[in-house]
C-alpha cells in the first residue's frame, strides 16, 4: 500500500510541475512526441539532407544508373516535407529513370503521379509528351490488327498472338485500354499542348473502329471544337458526322444525334474549304441523304404507330408530314400508299364516319376503361331521348 500511495503521489507531482513550467513546456513535450511518432505513420519527415540525396541521384542518373536512381528519386518525392520544386523533379525523374530502363507502364503511371501531385509545374508538357509516345506506341499493336483486318487475314490468330507474348514495355492486360487512358490524360493535363489534338483523335479513332460511336463521337467532337487549327480536324469532322448518325440507336429511339450530325454537315459545307470540292463535297452529300432517310423512317414509324392504334386521323398527318419534308425518298412514296389506304377504308355513312373520328375512338376506349357499356346512361346525366323537346311559342296573328 506504501508503495503505490508513493507512486500516485510523484505522479500528482510531477503533474502540478509540468502545469507550474506553463504551456511552452507542455507544448514541448506534445511536440517532441509527434516528431517521434510521425516516422511510423507518414513516409514524410524532415531531412537536412534531401539536398545531397537528389544530387548524389542525379550524378547516378547521369552515369546511366537507373535502377539506384530511380529508388533515390521515390524516396524524396514521397517525402512532402521536401521543397515542392524537388519533389516533382525528383517525381519526374523517377519517371524518366522506369522510362530509360524501358518499364514504359511503371512510367507512364508514375508521369500521370506527377501530374496529380504537381498539375501546374514545370514539368508537365514533358510528361505530356512522353505519355503520348508510350501511348502511341502500345497502339501500334491495334493499328497493326486494323491492318490485318483490310488485308483479310485470320483475326483470331492475330488476336491470340498479341494476347500471349509478353512484353515488359507494354501491359499486360488491357493494353489497348492502358493507351486510352494515357491520351486522355495527356489531353486533360495539357489541353492546348501540341499532342493534346493527337491524343483526342486516337481515342476517338479506337472507339470508332470498335464500334463504340457515342464515346467515338464525344471525342471527335471535343476536337472540332476545341482545336480549330488542327490538321486532323476535317478527318475528325467526317467521322464525327458518321458516329452520330450511327449512335442514334435506330429509328425508333430519340433522333437528336441525327440532327447534330446534320447541324454538323451544315457547318463543314459553310465554314470548312476543305469540303467544298472533291470527295470530301461528296462524302457531306451521301451523309445527308443518310441523315434524311434516317429521320424519315423515323417519321414514318410514328405514324404507322398512329394507324397501329387506331388513330387514323393523327396516321394521316403524319404520313403528310413525310410526303412534304422528304419527298423523292422511298418512306416518301411509301407514306402515299398509306394515305390512299386510309382513305379508302375510311366509311361513307355519315354515322359510321362520326364514329371513325379520333375523338370518338378515345371516348369509346375511356368508357370501356371504367367498364361501361355502350349506351348506358351516365349517372347524372339523362338520355337524349328522354329530354322533353322545346316547342316554340305559337305565333301571334
Amino acid at each position: 500500500m506504501k508503495g503505490t500511495f508513493a507512486r500516485c503521489r510523484f505522479l500528482l507531482l510531477l503533474g502540478a510541475g509540468l502545469l507550474s513550467a506553463g504551456c511552452t513546456t507542455f507544448k514541448n513535450i506534445k511536440q517532441k512526441a509527434s516528431d517521434s511518432t510521425k516516422g511510423l505513420i507518414s513516409k514524410s519527415y524532415d531531412d537536412p539532407k534531401a539536398a545531397d540525396k537528389m544530387a548524389d541521384a542525379e550524378r547516378r542518373y547521369q552515369a546511366n544508373e537507373f535502377s539506384s536512381a530511380q529508388s533515390t528519386f521515390h524516396e524524396i518525392a514521397d517525402n512532402n516535407l521536401n521543397p515542392a520544386i524537388m519533389c516533382e523533379k525528383a517525381r519526374f525523374l523517377e519517371a524518366e529513370s522506369f522510362r530509360q530502363l524501358k518499364k514504359y507502364p511503371d512510367a507512364v503511371d508514375t508521369y500521370h503521379k506527377m501530374l496529380v501531385e504537381h498539375p501546374t509545374g514545370a514539368y508537365r508538357e514533358q510528361a505530356c509528351a512522353e505519355m503520348f509516345k508510350v501511348a502511341d506506341y502500345w497502339l501500334d499493336d491495334t493499328r497493326a490488327e486494323i491492318q490485318a483486318e483490310q488485308d483479310g487475314e485470320n483475326m483470331y490468330m492475330h488476336k491470340m498472338k498479341r494476347l500471349f507474348v509478353y512484353d515488359k514495355t507494354k501491359p499486360t492486360l488491357d493494353r489497348e485500354g492502358r493507351a486510352l487512358q494515357a491520351l486522355e490524360n495527356v489531353h486533360l493535363n495539357d489541353i492546348t499542348g501540341p499532342t493534346a489534338d493527337k491524343a483526342l483523335f486516337w481515342c476517338g479513332f479506337v472507339n470508332f473502329y470498335r464500334g463504340n460511336f457515342v464515346e467515338a463521337d464525344h471525342y471527335f467532337s471535343t476536337l472540332i471544337e476545341f482545336h480549330k487549327d488542327s490538321p486532323l480536324r476535317p478527318k475528325a469532322t467526317e467521322l464525327a458526322i458518321i458516329s452520330k448518325n450511327n449512335s442514334t440507336g435506330g429509328a425508333v429511339y430519340d433522333g437528336q444525334k441525327s440532327a447534330e450530325a446534320l447541324q454538323l454537315v451544315r457547318h463543314a459545307e459553310a465554314s470548312m474549304p476543305e469540303f467544298t470540292d472533291g470527295e470530301r463535297k461528296d462524302f457531306l452529300t451521301r451523309q445527308k441523304l443518310a441523315i434524311r432517310s434516317q429521320q424519315a423512317e423515323k417519321d414514318f414509324k410514328t405514324a404507322e404507330y398512329h394507324e397501329q392504334t387506331k388513330h387514323p386521323g393523327s396516321a394521316y398527318f403524319c404520313y403528310e408530314i413525310v410526303r412534304r419534308r422528304y419527298p423523292g425518298t422511298k418512306y416518301s412514296d411509301l407514306a402515299t400508299q398509306r394515305m390512299e389506304a386510309i382513305r379508302a377504308n375510311a366509311p361513307t355513312d355519315s354515322k359510321k364516319a362520326k364514329e371513325y373520328g379520333p375523338l370518338q375512338t378515345a371516348v369509346k376506349q375511356f368508357e370501356a376503361v371504367l367498364g361501361r357499356k355502350e349506351g348506358e346512361v351516365r349517372p347524372g346525366i339523362l338520355p337524349v331521348a328522354a329530354t322533353a323537346p322545346v316547342v316554340p311559342p305559337a305565333q301571334q296573328p
